[in-house]
């Protein structure tokens, strides 16, 4: 008897067929795109390259491979090719691969091709044994430093007719020694003499920067002068022995102390004091004024959040800076009007690297200049430069003490040139060398580094 598959049968029969077909065109395409590295184009880029070449698809940090571009560029006969992890997958290939790069070079070479993290080499310099000089630079878990290890150690094994092995006379030894220490005063030298220059760059930074701010806080104390002046009258006029006595010379004190202190000013971090002098007298001035006028004393509170010059706020308004959030700030009556109207209010700008930007977006140096103007009327800064340039190097508090450029290597330099998550990017094919064994695989090196 003959069975005939039904209609749902061989739909059934389809979609399994059809299934089995995509599972094994998933599992073809991961060998499918690591595709073989191509020997004329590695040895076109070694050679284009002033003996360096970093595949695109490799995805390596900038900071590493401008590392151990710097190393390879100190020597002549050493070659680095940086290549996708995955890229050279067995012994065979990577000698292959080697011998037809190694022949389009030409001439005196150690090649280093590296796959992901797994170190493959050939020399044609006689007495260089590739898999001694890998199993030596191998000192970090860094690959950076690794691969800058094996291109020093092969330059100098090129330079010195061989690599140094265990088994050289007591005399080779010595000599290592001696360079080992030669290199070493020369790597402190170095070190001093880089550090000397980033500490002059430092200072220049902070002496131009420090210029500048002291211009804009000389422009406060010049006009805090002149609005003393234009009141000088009305106060004469209101006779001796009244109330706004005291007040006026109050306001005289702080703009003789705030000339002093800016006379005397070093440091960024003096101008504090300047423009807290500033502040105490714009108060005692407005009260004065305010005498004259036969006004109410007016309320102490802290300056216009948007120039300090205009002297104490009346009330805070809503606003939020370019692409920021809304948040309270004072404003003097002026300001205030101009924000309920729908204004742009009259912001202190000072001039930064040729262009003009409010004085809370210009910059570290103005964290003091903001602090003697504010730091005296508790968090109100807190809210009020959130989102600023300033508010963000006060780390969510208005800390004083946290003020600063950064020293050789600290908060401005960037930390550790190569520290952290930089080496090779930290999770990915070449976070780490290590953790796969070591060199082995004959000649042609092998094993992750």
């Amino acid at each position: 008897m003959t069975i005939t598959k039904t209609a749902p049968g061989r739909f059934g029969a389809a979609i399994i067929a059809l299934f089995i077909g995509l599972l094994a065109i998933f599992m073809i395409a991961p060998a499918a795109s690591a595709a073989a590295p191509d020997p004329g184009a590695i040895a076109s880029g070694l050679k284009d390259g002033d003996n360096f070449f970093v595949d695109p698809a490799a995805d390596l940090p900038a900071n590493a491979v401008d590392a151990m571009r710097s190393a390879v560029d100190q020597t002549s006969s050493v070659y680095v090719g940086l290549l996708p992890q995955g890229s050279i997958s067995s012994q065979s290939q990577a000698r292959t691969l080697l011998t037809a790069v190694r022949k389009d070079v030409g001439g005196k070479s150690t090649i280093l091709l590296m796959s992901g993290t797994t170190p493959f080499g050939v020399s044609n310099i006689k007495g260089i044994d590739v898999d001694e000089l890998l199993g030596r630079a191998k000192t970090s878990t860094s690959p950076t430093d690794n691969v800058i290890n094996f291109v020093k150690l092969a330059d100098e094994a090129d330079t010195t007719g061989g690599s140094n092995s265990s088994s050289s006379s007591g005399g080779s030894s010595g000599g290592v020694l001696i360079g080992i220490l030669v290199l070493a005063l020369a790597g402190g030298a170095g070190i001093f003499f880089y550090s000397r220059k980033k500490k002059k760059d430092r200072e220049a930074r902070e002496a131009a920067e420090l210029a500048a701010v002291k211009q804009t806080v000389d422009e406060d104390v010049t006009k805090f002068g002149e609005e003393i002046t234009d009141l000088d009258t009305d106060v004469k006029l209101l006779g001796d022995g009244a109330d706004h006595q005291q007040d006026w010379q109050r306001a005289l004190d702080s703009y003789e102390r705030a000339k002093v202190e800016l006379v005397a000013v070093k440091r960024a971090d003096d101008l504090r004091g300047v423009t807290t002098a500033l502040e105490e007298g714009r108060y005692a001035l407005a009260c004065v004024k305010a005498r004259v006028n036969h006004l109410p004393v007016p309320e102490r509170r802290s300056p216009c959040f948007f120039n300090p010059q205009h002297g104490p706020s009346v009330r805070d308004v809503r606003w939020a800076p370019p692409g920021g959030a809304l948040r309270d700030v004072p404003a003097c009556a002026a300001d205030a009007e101009a924000i309920d109207r729908g204004y742009e209010p009259q912001t202190r700008e000072v001039m930064v690297n040729g262009q003009r930007r409010p004085y809370y977006d210009a910059g570290p140096a103005y964290q003091p200049y903001a602090y003697g103007y504010y730091g005296g009327f508790g968090d109100v800064m807190t809210g009020m430069l959130v989102g600023t340039m300033i508010g963000g190097m006060m780390g969510g508090g208005f800390g004083y003490g946290g003020y600063g450029y950064g020293g050789d290597g600290g908060a401005s330099d960037g930390g550790s040139d190569f520290g952290g998550g930089g080496d090779f990017g930290g999770g990915g094919g070449w976070g780490d060398f290590g953790g796969g064994g070591d060199f082995g695989g004959g000649d042609f090196g092998g094993g992750d580094w």
